[in-house]
């Protein structure tokens, strides 16, 4: 492997956790300055990224949207447990039901 090839490896792989980064902080529907910023950048860090390497950037593509996707069926998941878990202490109200409760309004948001 020649000195390049290994530069350019790390190269997209420094490119791809600065992504990584961005998007844990990145509200998409959020309207504040600083959710603009973060776009831009983000936009920025792909766009180098597509032209050092087209086939990394969509393998990139791929791999946040099988992330995406995993997530929303993992949430899935846990909703169903957690109502299931409702349905058995619906006799009581207790402090463990107002938690159950938070946890699914915050999963379905």
């Amino acid at each position: 492997m020649e000195y390049k090839e290994i530069q350019k490896l790390l190269e997209i792989q420094y490119l791809k956790g600065r992504l990584d980064e961005l998007y844990k902080g990145f509200v998409p529907h959020n309207n504040s300055t600083s959710s603009r910023t973060v776009d831009s950048r983000i936009s920025k860090y792909e766009d180098k990224l597509k032209s050092i390497d087209e086939i990394a950037y969509h393998l990139y593509i791929v791999e946040r949207t099988n992330i995406q996707f995993s997530k929303r069926k993992q949430d899935k998941l846990m909703i169903n447990l957690l109502e299931d878990t409702l349905e058995c202490l619906e006799p009581v109200h207790t402090e463990l039901q107002v938690r159950i409760l938070e946890q699914l309004n915050n999963l379905k948001n």
